[in-house]
């Protein structure tokens, strides 16, 4: 029975990878078909450069679109932004702008002076459709417009866009993307006229950019989405920002969202990046996690003139994506997909594949029973149909493929009897689930990360915990599991124990957080980007594979010699930490952001460069072994 299964569960195998191959061909096709990248600057900042290097506003943007910028923002002002004089706008009171006059009632509401430069019908039809009851009053400079609201109710609320952007940008044939304030206390209704205005005066904008701790429009953001499907702009959704209200914005925009990264002054400063660093970093962006818009800021903690240190860094980060076939544009978002018959097959197919290899590798009676096999055989057909229709079902059998996968790819690689063939099963078996979830899972909706794949944490955890329930089952220790806990426990395993609890906390912690990263291993990945383009997970080149390779030298001189019980610990936790190299493997393919051919690369970039550290280990470990300490420490006697 265990034979037949084997021989079930590697049809299967090669059905999951044909099938998953086909299955990827329409999110392959939509990924080099949209890779590009947006270079994206803000109004203020090439302002702010210009009078720096003693230029027009014009001439700076001419020579920085030149440079390879392709789009720019402009921000909303808000009751702050007017108050601390930022534009050349007037804010107040009507009392404090209107001295000398009637205010019918209206003395202490919020006042704004436009100068005539700039008063145009624009901002009276925007500011009277955004405020209704807004009321006009004409002075020799422009025009004062009352609002129906006191000053400290509008801090932090959108009032007006940049009217100095709004001037020089108008007419400029360059995509714009609008970046709102929250407006609190604001109709939705009015503030989607005002923004159907802003569309209608502005033909070239094309995104528009949430800022503030809340989304623009929130709680009623349908009137909002509903303009900006009219003119079909597109949301950008900021990397690692919350806004409260914009999962529900980003899903009602969708499919026309476009993810962005960039980095702020305070994380420049908390964290203490270098020019390059923030190079690669956006390089990274763009790479491995498929953002298409990159927000980029000059280096303002740096003393002036800022624009040749941004040129420099713009040079360095065009050469860096170009290298990789980037284009640089506003491109298009992601069609709404779905997955293909060839997925769900693959999706089955690597399901039914992981729980007959499982099964084969039973040896109690149970598990040999065809009753048992048909029964859990049926379950998990019962579980991928009614994935594919519910979205419970398709959350908790991706999550136990990624899981059961794993481990399935480690048993493979550690039971078997010659080690090479081993591991190349086990590889054909994280390829065949990696390619049923990206198959499966790989749709717009998962590439934007609206929808999220559960499943990630329990694919690190579980894989080693089955290594060890596995092994004390087979009394790879010298003492079975009920003898263990049966009396009081030894310094040597409260050290293992103490390792793996420490590693679990680190894996979960970690996991998916790039703020606990140190600068060392920052600048290691960068040297792995900068030689093999697809860095490979540290988990599986110091960790994972190393540990595979000196558990299979371990596991040959155990037919030999015996361990200790120092030794046997040694073994036990080297077949546990081996099992990481295959949970990370499964887990890049669990990235749906990033590209597909990217993460097969990086996988088998962990592969070679893995087994390659490995390999410089097991050296280590046979020089080691002369040392007569340490065979006394791992080996009953002294031939080894």
């Amino acid at each position: 029975m265990n034979a037949f299964l084997k021989k079930i569960s590697l049809l299967l195998l090669i059905l999951a990878i044909a099938a998953g191959a086909v299955g990827l061909i329409p999110r392959f096709k939509e990924e080099m078909a949209k890779k590009d990248v947006a270079l994206l600057v803000e109004y203020s900042d090439i302002d702010v450069m210009a009078r720096q290097a003693g230029l027009s506003f014009d001439e700076m943007l001419k020579r920085l679109l030149k440079d390879g910028i392709t789009a720019v923002s402009f921000k909303d002002l808000t009751g702050t932004d007017l108050r601390d004089g930022d534009t050349p706008l007037l804010w107040g009171t009507l009392r404090d702008l209107l001295p000398e006059g009637d205010f019918d009632g209206l003395s202490g509401n919020a006042a704004l002076l436009v100068p005539k430069e700039y008063d145009d019908w624009f901002f009276k039809k925007y500011l009277e459709a955004r405020f209704p009851g807004c009321v006009t009053r004409a002075v020799p400079e422009g025009s004062i417009y009352v609002l129906p609201r006191e000053p400290k109710e509008l801090l932090e609320v959108g009032i007006i866009p940049d009217p100095m952007a709004f001037k020089h940008l108008a007419r400029l044939n360059v995509p714009l993307v609008y970046r709102p304030s929250p407006t609190f206390g604001l109709s939705s209704d009015d503030v989607a006229k005002s923004l159907d205005l802003l569309f209608a005066s502005l033909w070239r904008l094309r995104g528009v950019l949430p800022q503030g701790a809340v989304m623009f429009g929130y709680p009623d953001m349908a009137p909002l989405i509903d303009v900006m499907h009219k003119y079909g702009a597109l949301l950008l959704q900021p990397e690692f920002v919350r806004f409260i209200g914009g999962n529900e914005a980003y899903r009602a925009s969708f499919p026309d969202v476009l993810s962005l990264h960039s980095v702020t002054t305070p994380e420049i400063i908390s964290r203490n990046l270098s020019r390059s660093s923030l190079v690669e970093r956006f390089a990274r962006a763009a790479r491995e996690r498929s953002v298409r818009v990159l927000l980029l800021r000059p280096y303002d903690i740096s003393s002036g003139p800022w624009i040749d240190a941004f040129e420099q860094d713009l040079a360095s980060l065009k050469a860096l994506l170009q290298r990789d076939g980037f284009a640089f544009k506003f491109g298009d978002p992601y069609p709404n997909f779905g997955h293909t018959p060839w997925a769900f097959l693959s999706f089955l197919a690597a399901s039914l594949c992981v729980i007959t290899f499982l099964l084969s590798m039973g040896e109690r009676e149970i598990f040999r029973s065809r009753n048992f096999v048909l029964l859990c055989v049926v379950a998990v057909v019962i579980l991928v149909l009614g994935a594919n229709r519910i979205a419970l079902f398709a959350k908790l059998a991706g999550a136990l493929l990624a899981a059961f996968g794993a481990s399935a790819a480690a048993f493979a690689a550690l039971e078997a009897k010659k080690p090479l063939s081993g591991l190349c099963v086990a590889f054909g078996m994280v390829i065949a689930v990696g390619f049923a979830l990206s198959s499966f899972f790989g749709t717009p909706l998962y590439m934007l990360r609206l929808a999220t794949f559960s499943g990630v944490k329990a694919t690190l955890l579980l894989p080693p915990l089955f290594v060890l329930l596995h092994d004390a089952s087979k009394r790879r220790y010298p003492e079975g599991v009920c003898d263990v806990l049966k009396r009081p426990p030894l310094w040597g395993e409260l050290f293992a124990l103490f390792v793996i609890l420490l590693a679990a906390a680190i894996l979960l912690v970690r996991s998916d957080n790039v703020s606990l990263v140190p600068r060392w291993e920052v600048a290691m990945r960068d040297m792995f980007e900068r030689y093999l383009v697809a860095r490979p997970r540290n988990k599986e080149i110091f960790v994972g594979y190393p540990a595979l390779w000196l558990a299979f030298v371990m596991g040959a001189m155990k037919s030999k010699v015996n361990f200790t019980r120092l030794g046997s610990q040694l073994h036990l936790l080297l077949r546990m930490a081996s099992s990481l190299a295959f949970a990370s493997a499964v887990n890049s393919f669990c990235h749906f952001h990033t590209r597909i051919y990217f993460i097969c690369w990086r996988v088998f970039n962990g592969l070679w460069v893995g087994s390659l550290f490995g390999l410089l280990l097991v050296l280590v470990f046979i020089l080691a072994l002369k040392f007569k300490v340490i065979r006394r420490l791992l080996f009953v006697g002294e031939e080894v």
